[in-house]
């Protein structure tokens, strides 16, 4: 059942496949500007991380090393 208003707080936004941004609440996809905190209000770092994704620069997860 969607939710009527889900405020799509950061903590709650994950990164989808195609450089987009799922909410983990509603499951909705989400830009910029729908986000809480407003985007401006929003550190550089977390700004950085989010334009990565949606350039498809998102760093690769470590590989694991043999024992």
């Amino acid at each position: 059942m969607p939710m009527l208003a889900c405020t799509h707080h950061v903590t709650w936004i994950a990164p989808a496949e195609g450089g987009k941004h799922q909410c983990l609440y509603c499951r909705e996809i989400v830009t910029k500007k729908d986000i809480f905190p407003k985007w401006d209000d929003l550190g550089p770092e977390f700004q950085r991380r989010w334009d990565a994704h949606e350039k498809g620069e998102t760093a690769k997860p470590a590989e694991s090393k043999p024992a």
